[in-house]
């Protein structure tokens, strides 16, 4: 018997709420959370995502952001997804061993690639983020370079020519690169163009070059494409994505990780 204290609307109303607060949320976390059946989590979730309020995942929905340019503040960004950003960071930092070059881009998720890298020995990092540089914890054997470069207003990537420049003249062995939206037509896509060229050229300067990701970034198309799909090496993430999506790419030859 459904405990449910909310008329419909109302329902609604709260669920949207918790997820624009949290990013997503399953079907089984909001019927308990709300106190009804997973049914009715699906039928309130479907009405939602007919008003365009959310979009519908297997398993759950996420929000939508308003724009192909928003971008989430770093600050409210590092505490979402943690579980699937851990997952995705500790399955990268197998791919790095002793003695390797590493790049890491700007973002929540390579932060987290950065701290699991902390035991490894006797690596190179670089990385164009000064959270990342800030408060990595090396190996002893290690060492870690910043890029150098313009710091993007209120934010702690650097950019522009001088990173570009760092970067076109480097060669690494791993490249792990953020992306705010993965499409399968639209490709790796950016929600600002300042940090496009960045990235693009952290794809070439790798032997191997990985896109990590979480499943909410999957369906959104940002304002600047980065690269196909298939110009990475292989993509990153976490098992919350739907089914559909995993076989389409696989058909398409996109090399992915779910992890």
């Amino acid at each position: 018997m459904e405990k449910n204290t909310y008329i419909p609307a109302e329902r609604q109303k709260k669920m949207m709420e918790y997820i624009e607060a949290n990013t997503s949320a399953q079907i089984h976390e909001l019927a308990e959370k709300f106190h009804v059946s997973e049914a009715t989590v699906r039928r309130d979730l479907d009405d939602l995502d007919q008003q365009g309020a959310l979009k519908r995942t297997h398993g759950g929905a996420i929000k939508v952001d308003r724009s192909t340019s928003y971008e989430s503040m770093y600050s409210e960004k590092i505490g979402q997804m943690l579980d699937e950003k851990h997952h995705i960071a500790d399955y990268a930092a197998t791919l790095v061993h002793p003695g390797d070059t590493v790049l890491i881009d700007s973002g929540t998720t390579t932060f987290f690639i950065a701290q699991a890298l902390a035991h490894h020995e006797n690596l190179t990092i670089i990385t164009n983020d000064l959270y990342i540089a800030y408060q990595t914890p090396l190996h002893l054997s290690s060492t870690l370079i910043v890029t150098g470069g313009v710091r993007r207003t209120s934010r702690q990537e650097l950019v522009g020519t001088i990173t570009e420049n760092f970067i076109r003249d480097a060669h690494v062995d791993i490249a792990f690169i953020g992306v705010d939206g993965i499409d399968l037509t639209g490709g790796a896509t950016n929600a600002n163009f300042s940090e496009v060229g960045v990235k693009r050229l952290m794809l070439s300067a790798a032997a191997r070059s990985v896109i990590v990701a979480d499943h909410t970034k999957f369906g959104r198309v940002a304002l600047a494409r980065i690269c196909d799909l298939k110009e990475a090496s292989l993509l990153i993430t976490d098992k919350g994505i739907e089914p559909e999506i995993m076989t389409r790419m696989k058909k398409l030859g996109i090399q992915v990780e779910t992890v």
